[in-house]
């Protein structure tokens, strides 16, 4: 096995130019391992707009992990708008994607891919969904893949069976916390919107996947019919 994968962002601009963003992880654990941007910005500072639930200290992490990756990510994109229009092309080692959307939309998909790899304590959770990286998911995508991914998290750490999902809605309430806060840190980032919108977008996952897991799955039953 190599000792790094890679997923690549391409995104076509409106201008006609590219920018590609490039992302190396660990073949093991798949934790992020592009270096640190060698000039930090302020706004990635641990304590500036901390999210409130955050269980990192100054002392040991004088900066958000999360944002000391999204640093490097906004910095080539920060003259689009998020309505703008943008051809992206995601390559994986198993697969290439290729979808036009909105620079939000795309924005969304980077962000999401980053936080749930870059160390945070709450995001790093979803590292083994970014490990199967599915980008531009919908919505019935992402509430299959969270459950599976939080059912087969309980059956490998010998978790209790009859606590339900209780455990994977507490997961999304303290993830809707740290949305609503990294998006406060983006606010002083850039005054271009699409990083911003990109959050709103993440957020909206987290409200609405324990609102929708009871009938989500009930939907989802007949395809288990033949179990």
């Amino acid at each position: 096995m190599n000792d790094s994968q890679r997923i690549r962002y391409r995104f076509d601009l409106p201008d006609g130019s590219q920018k590609s963003l490039e992302f190396n992880f660990d073949a093991s654990d798949f934790r992020l391992s592009n270096p640190a941007p060698a000039a930090a910005p302020f706004w990635t500072e641990l304590k500036f707009n901390q999210c409130a639930n955050c269980p990192l200290n100054t002392a040991e992490s004088p900066h958000c992990p999360a944002a000391l990756q999204m640093a490097s990510a906004i910095e080539p994109l920060k003259a689009l708008v998020s309505f703008d229009t943008v051809g992206v092309t995601v390559t994986q080692a198993e697969r290439t994607i290729y979808a036009e959307t909105t620079a939000q939309q795309a924005m969304s998909s980077v962000l999401g891919l980053i936080m749930a790899t870059a160390g945070c304590p709450w995001t790093d959770r979803f590292r083994p969904m970014a490990r199967f990286h599915l980008p531009f998911a919908s919505e019935a995508e992402t509430v299959y893949r969270s459950v599976g991914m939080y059912l087969l998290a309980r059956e490998l750490a010998g978790s209790s069976r009859d606590q339900g999902f209780t455990a994977l809605e507490s997961l999304y309430e303290n993830l809707h916390v740290v949305n609503r806060d990294m998006s406060k840190r983006l606010g002083a980032a850039t005054k271009a919107d699409p990083a911003q919108n990109a959050m709103a977008l993440l957020d909206a996952y987290t409200t609405l996947l324990p609102a929708a897991l009871e009938s989500s799955l009930e939907e989802l039953k007949p395809l288990f019919d033949a179990w």
